[in-house]
């Protein structure tokens, strides 16, 4: 039986800010696109066969661009090294700071300090109450454990909130259903709603890696149903894109998208040192960019989070990011 994904939305007794200008944050807003398990190569060669026309376009045009100077796993012989597996992975990527802070040494999450470190929207949430945050999932500990886990409470920082859980009896071979489901309920989002932020998360490519979903695929440029994920992905990447663009007043907003992977793999697994596990990449396009750092220099994981505050105006506090943020010029 076809498992139902679960959904709600929150509803606020507050009158929603609209399209354009008017929000929180003067029209600025933020896209946050994961691709679970996509290695750098790999992509770089379904761009240039034609397999991923939509990210190479966005990291291509006008503010756009793409660096393969991104790194997963932390600082090697300190104590911010981590496996290069999803748990540490997104944990980094969606509070800004290693694994010695968040606490997440696996998918088991044992141990998380998510209270102390939590999931960015719930920053955000703290500085802009009224601001509007949404996330949209596949692989459930998105939410059941790094968000759920930040909340204070039982206070939802979240304003949507869309799980779509692979059937595991399955073992996840359903996972490019459940990425079109997620397609959907992000574009009805930023089709109807007003989002400050949107994190949408993709999970079939990871799994086509592992050879879950076929036990020909790979972690490789060369396992062409690898790289047929990273298509599909694309296309909906592309969808998403798109509708962002036909939003009423789009031309008065200022968008930054961010999309990037959680670690890279080998063979069919993940989670160790080597280079095509910890050197990922970033597609990134926004109207200012750091961009000579993002091209020229090592970039780590946690250095989204603070981009984030940055492109929306808000200036963290010390305790919430260890490191320093990246400077616009």
């Amino acid at each position: 039986m076809k498992q139902i994904p679960l959904f709600f939305l929150i509803a606020s007794s507050l009158i929603a800010h609209g399209p354009g200008k008017n929000s929180d944050f003067a029209g600025k807003r933020v896209l946050f696109i994961g691709i679970d398990g996509c290695r750098a190569d790999a992509l770089v060669a379904a761009m240039d066969r034609g397999m991923a026309p939509q990210m190479k376009k966005l990291s291509e045009g006008e503010g756009g661009l793409l660096t393969r100077q991104f790194y997963a796993g932390g600082e090697l012989g300190t104590p911010t090294h981590q496996p290069t597996v999803s748990g540490p992975g997104w944990t980094s990527l969606l509070t800004g700071v290693w694994m010695n802070k968040h606490g997440v040494k696996d998918n088991g999450f044992l141990g998380a300090r998510l209270q102390a470190f939590p999931h960015f929207m719930r920053r955000i949430k703290e500085m802009q109450p009224t601001s509007w945050c949404a996330s949209f999932a596949d692989w459930p500990p998105i939410h059941t454990k790094i968000a759920d886990g930040s909340r204070m409470g039982d206070a939802e920082f979240l304003d949507a909130k869309f799980t779509a859980t692979p059937d595991a009896a399955r073992h996840f071979i359903d996972n490019p259903e459940k990425d079109i489901e997620v397609r959907d309920e992000a574009l009805k989002t930023l089709r109807t709603q007003n989002p400050d932020v949107m994190f949408v998360y993709f999970g079939q490519v990871d799994e086509f890696g592992h050879g879950a979903t076929d036990s020909r695929a790979n972690f490789s440029p060369d396992s062409t149903l690898y790289l047929n994920a990273i298509s599909h992905v694309d296309s909906h990447v592309g969808e998403l894109i798109r509708a962002m663009h036909a939003r009423p007043k789009f031309a008065e907003e200022d968008w930054l998208v961010l999309i990037t992977t959680d670690h890279g793999g080998r063979g069919n697994s993940h989670g160790g040192d080597s280079e095509v596990e910890r050197n990922i990449w970033l597609i990134a396009s926004a109207s200012q960019l750091p961009r000579e750092k993002l091209l020229n220099e090592p970039v780590p994981q946690t250095a989204l989070v603070p981009m984030i505050y940055q492109h929306l105006g808000i200036t963290p506090k010390a305790e919430w990011m260890p490191a320093e943020p990246l400077k616009k010029p």
